[in-house]
C-alpha cells in the first residue's frame, strides 16, 4: 500500500461511511484521478456539468443528476477514457441580484438603487467570493469526480470574451434585432422575460361584464351601449378598440361604429376581427394593444393606436387618468368599483384562467411594449432539427425528441435583454445626449470594445442563458482554437432534466451548430424529476423537500447515491421519501460484511492490508459447481451493464450489480463456501479464499461508480497494491467467455430452485432456516443422469436448507408414502418434505385456523370498504389503489393458508 495512502477503517460489523468518505476523496484529488489531460492519445469521454447557480443549495435534483454524471465519469475513466467532467458555476443574473439585494436590505436597510451600479456590482462579486462555491463544495461531499482545476464561472474573463463575440457575431449576420415590441415583464424585478422563464398557472379568477356606450348617431335608433366581459378591467384604460368577430351577426350591424370608453370617455372604434373567439363572454372584446399579445398583434393590423397606461413597476401611470399611482390590482379594485356606481358592472362571474408567472419572482407577468433586444431563432433552429431527426444526436429515452421537435418547429425570437445590473452588458454603445447619458434613439454601434471616445455602453445586461447555451465549448476555450477545444469537443453526453429541455439543451445544440460547425454532444440523457412520495413536486411552501446532504450524513454519500441511481428509471419521474435511502445502507452493510466472510481468514498485516497476494491457481475446469455457477453469473452481470450502458439505463446497471452482489455472490455463493458452522474451528482453504477475492475484486469494480467510497476501502484490503493501483483506476471489467459454462449454470440454477421450495415450505410452517429436516427428490423415472446430479449436491441441501438426510426417488408421487409430506414442483422434479417431526401437527392445525379466521375478517373489512361506491368514487386513486392491492394480496395469503391446513387435516 502506498505511503499517501489513507488508513484503513477496522471491520466491525456496520459499515460507518463517516470513518472512509472524507479521507479517500482527498485521497483521489491529491493523487490527480480527477484531472484531464489534453495531451493524452487516449479516447476521451466528456460531460459538462450543468452548472449551478451561484446562489444555489445542492438539491436534490442535483444528487440524482451528480450521482448519474459521476457514476458515467467513473465508468469511463475505468474503461482507459481520457475522462472530463467539467464542472463550474452559472451567474444566475435575477437570482443573484436578487439575493444580494436582500442581503443589502436586511443588513443596511438599503436598495441597490442607494448603492449605485458599480457599487452594487462590487458586492455582487464580493459575495460571489465568499458564498458562490459553497454548492461546489456540497458536490464533493457526494464523491463528484470532476476536474476542479478546469472549473468555469459564466462570467469569468474568458466566458465573458465568448458572450460578447457571438453577441457581435450573430448581429452581424442580421440574427440579432432591436425593436419596441410586447414582452413578458416582471413588475417585480422590473425586466424582461423570455417565453421560457415564465410559467402559466390555472387561478381562479372573476369575469366582469361591463357596458361600453356607444356613440349616438343623429337619427339613430336601437343599442346604446355594448357589452364585453374582461378577466383584467384594469388594462380596460389602454383600451383603444372593441373588436367582434366578423361573421357574428348580433354585432354586424355595429362594425364601424364608434364606442366611448368607461370612465375615461375616450372614443374607440368597434372592428371586425376573425381571431376574436365569439364564445368568449358576449362575443365583443376590448382590444388593449399594449397590454396582450393578441390585442398587440389586431393592433398592428388595424392601425389602433397603443396605450401603455402602466409603469415597469406594475403601477398606473400618467395615461391612467385618476387611476394613475395606483398598483395594478389595486387600480382594478376602484375600476371595478366606480363601473358599478356608474351603473356599467353588468355581472361578475368566476373563472378558471391561465395565469402566467415569473419563475423567479412568481409576480403575475404584465404583457408590456417595451425597446428590447431580441435573437431570430428560425435559421439557427434549422441545422439543430436536422442533427437530431438524422441521429447525429440522440435523446434518452427517445420519446424526448418529440418534444424537442414540438418546440423547435414553433420556436419564436429570443428576449435576450435584462434590465438588471448583474450580468454580461451587451457590448453596444451610444453616443451621449447634452446632459451626457445615452441616447438610445441615436444610431448605435456594435462592438466588443468601446469604438469611440465618449460613447457609453447599454445598460440592459444579456440574459443568462445567453451565455449558458456556449458552455459545451466555451468553456474549453472558445472562441480561441485551443488544444482542450480540440481534444475534448464534441462531449459525449448531457445529462439534465426535462424541465430545462427547451431553455438550455436545444439552445446549446443550436449554439453548437451555428459557432462551431458540430454538436455540443452526441447523446442527452433526460433524467427524470424528484417528488415526493405522493408524487408531488417538492417546495418550501409543502415543507416536502429532502436535503440530500442530511441524507449523506445519515446514511452516508454511497448510499444516497446507490438509491437515487437505482430509482431513476427512464422516462419516469421519482417519488422518494427519506426512508428508500435504507436500502443503499443496508448493501453497503451487506457488501462490507461479505469481506469477512472470506477476509477472516486471510494473512492480514496491522493495518488492514493482507500480506500475500491471494490469486487462483485452479483453472475454470477444475472449479466446483457453485463456483463455476458464480462465474457465469458474474461474467453474464458484465455482458447486461455493458447493455444498460449503451442505452445510458443506470438503473438496471445498478439493479443488476445489487442482484449479482447481494443475491448471488452473497446469499448463494458465499454461504456455500465458507466453512461449516457445525465443524468448529474449521478453516476456509486457500483455493476458496483466491477464488471468493477475485470474484469480490470484480464486483467491487462494477459497483465502484456507483459507490466509490466504500469500494475504495474495501479494494486495498484484498490483496497488496502500490501506488496508482487504486479502484478509481482499475480496469472496467469485461466478459470473460472462458469463464462461463451455460450447462453448469443450468444445472447449479436446479439445485437452486429446489433449495429454494425446501427453504419456501419451512418459511409456510414457521420452521426455522437452521431447523434440521429431511426430504425425498423425485426425479423422473429412467434419468439416472439426473438423479445422481441431486444426489452429488446433497451438501448444498445442507448447508443451505438444513436437509441432513436427502433422498432421491426416481419416479416417486405423492401417493407413494409422502401423503403427509409438503411439497414443491422444480421443473420435472417433486421435492417432498415430511411434517410429522418437523412440526406439532395439532398445533399448527390450531395456529392456521386461527390465522384463516383473522385473514378471513381482515379481508371482509377491505371488500366492504371496495363495495362502498362512496368511498371508491370520492376517494383519492391512490387509496382505492392501495385497498385494491390489499384485498388481492389477502386473497393469495388466505389461500396459501388454507392449502396448508388441508395438507394437515390429511396426515392422521
Amino acid at each position: 500500500m502506498p505511503d499517501d495512502a489513507p488508513a484503513l477503517a477496522s471491520m466491525s460489523t456496520a459499515y460507518d461511511p463517516s470513518d472512509i468518505e472524507e479521507k479517500w476523496y482527498d485521497y483521489w484529488e491529491e493523487n490527480g484521478f480527477f484531472e484531464a489531460d489534453a495531451d493524452s492519445d487516449a479516447e476521451t469521454h466528456v460531460i459538462m456539468m450543468p452548472p449551478p447557480n451561484v446562489t444555489g443549495r445542492l438539491h436534490i435534483g442535483h444528487a440524482l443528476q451528480d450521482s448519474i454524471q459521476d457514476a458515467l465519469t467513473r465508468i469511463h475513466r475505468m474503461k482507459g477514457n481520457e475522462t472530463l467532467w467539467m464542472p463550474g458555476l452559472d451567474h444566475a443574473g435575477i437570482a443573484t441580484q436578487n439575493a444580494v439585494e436582500e442581503n443589502l436590505r436586511e443588513e443596511e436597510g438599503k436598495t441597490r438603487h442607494d448603492l449605485g451600479r458599480e457599487a452594487f456590482t462590487e458586492r455582487v462579486w464580493a459575495w460571489k467570493e465568499e458564498y458562490g462555491d459553497l454548492i461546489l463544495d456540497q458536490k464533493r461531499i457526494l464523491g463528484d469526480s470532476c476536474d476542479w482545476s478546469r472549473r468555469r464561472f459564466t462570467m469569468d474573463e474568458g466566458f465573458t470574451r465568448a458572450v460578447q463575440e457571438v453577441f457581435v457575431r450573430l448581429y452581424e449576420e442580421g440574427l440579432i434585432y432591436r425593436g419596441d415590441y410586447l414582452v413578458n415583464w416582471d413588475p417585480e424585478n422590473e425586466t424582461a422575460l423570455s417565453d421560457e422563464e415564465v410559467e402559466n398557472e390555472e387561478r381562479e379568477g372573476r369575469l366582469w361584464y361591463v357596458e361600453y356606450p356607444l356613440k349616438e348617431k343623429s337619427g339613430s335608433t336601437g343599442r346604446s351601449t355594448l357589452t364585453i366581459a374582461t378577466t383584467r378591467p384594469e388594462t380596460m384604460l389602454g383600451d383603444t378598440a372593441v373588436a367582434v368577430h366578423p361573421d357574428d351577426e348580433r354585432y354586424e350591424h355595429l362594425i364601424g361604429e364608434t364606442a366611448i370608453l368607461p370612465l375615461l370617455n375616450r372614443e374607440i372604434p368597434i372592428i371586425a376581427d376573425d381571431r376574436i373567439d365569439s364564445d368568449f363572454g358576449t362575443g365583443a372584446l376590448k382590444v388593449t394593444p399594449a397590454h396582450d399579445e393578441t390585442d398587440f398583434k389586431i393592433g398592428e393590423d388595424h392601425d389602433l393606436d397603443t396605450i401603455t397606461i402602466m409603469s415597469s413597476t406594475g403601477a398606473i401611470n400618467e395615461n391612467g387618468g385618476p387611476y394613475e399611482g395606483l398598483a395594478r390590482f389595486e387600480a382594478r379594485d376602484r375600476i371595478v368599483a366606480d363601473l358599478e356606481d356608474e351603473g356599467l358592472l353588468v355581472r361578475t362571474e368566476d373563472y378558471m384562467m391561465s395565469v402566467p408567472v415569473s419563475e423567479r419572482s412568481e409576480a403575475v407577468i404584465e404583457p408590456l411594449i417595451s425597446r428590447q433586444w431580441f435573437v431570430e431563432m428560425e435559421p439557427l433552429a434549422e441545422p439543430a432539427i436536422e442533427a437530431v431527426r438524422e441521429g447525429e444526436i440522440e435523446f434518452f429515452p427517445d420519446r424526448w425528441a418529440n418534444e424537442y421537435f414540438r418546440w423547435m418547429e414553433n420556436i419564436r425570437d429570443w428576449c435576450i435583454s435584462r434590465q438588471l445590473w448583474w450580468g454580461h452588458r451587451i457590448p453596444v454603445w451610444y453616443y451621449t445626449d447634452d446632459d451626457g447619458e445615452p441616447d438610445p434613439d441615436q444610431d448605435y454601434v456594435v462592438s466588443i470594445d468601446q469604438p469611440e471616445e465618449g460613447m457609453v455602453q447599454e445598460t440592459d445586461v444579456l440574459d443568462t442563458w445567453f451565455s449558458s447555451w456556449l458552455w459545451p465549448f466555451a468553456t474549453l476555450g472558445w472562441p480561441e482554437e485551443t488544444d482542450d477545444l480540440e481534444k475534448f469537443y464534441p462531449t459525449d453526453v448531457l445529462v439534465s432534466g426535462y424541465d430545462i429541455l427547451f431553455f438550455w439543451i436545444a439552445r446549446m445544440i443550436m449554439a453548437g451548430y451555428e459557432f462551431t460547425g458540430e454538436p455540443p454532444f452526441r447523446n442527452v440523457f433526460i433524467t427524470g424529476m424528484v417528488k415526493d412520495a405522493q408524487g408531488r413536486w417538492m417546495s418550501k411552501s409543502l415543507g416536502n423537500g429532502i436535503d440530500p446532504l442530511e441524507m449523506v450524513d445519515q446514511y452516508g454519500a454511497d448510499a444516497t447515491r446507490f438509491t437515487l441511481t437505482i430509482l431513476c428509471a427512464q422516462g419516469q419521474d421519482i417519488k422518494l421519501a427519506p426512508s428508500k435511502f435504507e436500502m443503499g445502507r443496508n448493501f453497503a452493510n451487506k457488501i462490507w460484511n461479505a469481506f469477512n466472510v472470506f477476509g477472516q481468514f486471510m494473512d492480514q498485516a496491522e493495518d488492514g492490508t493482507p500480506t500475500r497476494d491471494y490469486r487462483r491457481k485452479r483453472s475454470f475446469e477444475e472449479l466446483e459447481l457453485a463456483e463455476q455457477w458464480m462465474l457465469h453469473r458474474l461474467n453474464t452481470a458484465i455482458e447486461d451493464i455493458e447493455e444498460s450502458l449503451d442505452r445510458y439505463r443506470l438503473n438496471e446497471i445498478a439493479e443488476r450489480v445489487y442482484d449479482v452482489f447481494w443475491r448471488d455472490y452473497c446469499d448463494w455463493y458465499l454461504e456455500l463456501i465458507k466453512p461449516s458452522r457445525k465443524r468448529s474451528g474449521e478453516e476456509m482453504s486457500t483455493d476458496k479464499i483466491a477464488l471468493a477475492a477475485e470474484i469480490y475484486e470484480t464486483l467491487l469494480r462494477l459497483l465502484h461508480p456507483l459507490m466509490p467510497f466504500i469500494t475504495e476501502e474495501l479494494w486495498w484490503k484484498v490483496r497488496p497494491r502500490e501506488a496508482g493501483e487504486a479502484c478509481i483506476a482499475a480496469d472496467w471489467p469485461t466478459v470473460d467467455r472462458s469463464q462461463m459454462d451455460a450447462d453448469a449454470a443450468e444445472t447449479f440454477a436446479l439445485i437452486q430452485e429446489m433449495i429454494s421450495g425446501v427453504r419456501g415450505i419451512k418459511s409456510d410452517y414457521g420452521v426455522g432456516l437452521g431447523h434440521e429436516i429431511e426430504a425425498t427428490v423425485s426425479v423422473p423415472a429412467g434419468d439416472a443422469a439426473l438423479a445422481n446430479t441431486v444426489r452429488r449436491y446433497a451438501d448444498y441441501f445442507d448447508k443451505l436448507a438444513s436437509v441432513t438426510d436427502l433422498t432421491v426417488e426416481p419416479g416417486a408421487e405423492k401417493s407413494d408414502g409422502h401423503r403427509t409430506s409438503a411439497s414443491v414442483v422444480v421443473e420435472r422434479c417433486e421435492v417432498f418434505v415430511p411434517l410429522a417431526g418437523m412440526i406439532d401437527l395439532e398445533q399448527e392445525r390450531t395456529r392456521l385456523r386461527k390465522e384463516i379466521e383473522d385473514k378471513e375478517a381482515f379481508l371482509a373489512s377491505v371488500e366492504e370498504k371496495l363495495n362502498n361506491r362512496q368511498f371508491v368514487n370520492k376517494a383519492p386513486d391512490e387509496v382505492v389503489d392501495r385497498e385494491r392491492q390489499k384485498k388481492k394480496d389477502a386473497t393469495a395469503e388466505l389461500e396459501r393458508l388454507q392449502d396448508n391446513l388441508a395438507d394437515l387435516e390429511s396426515v392422521q
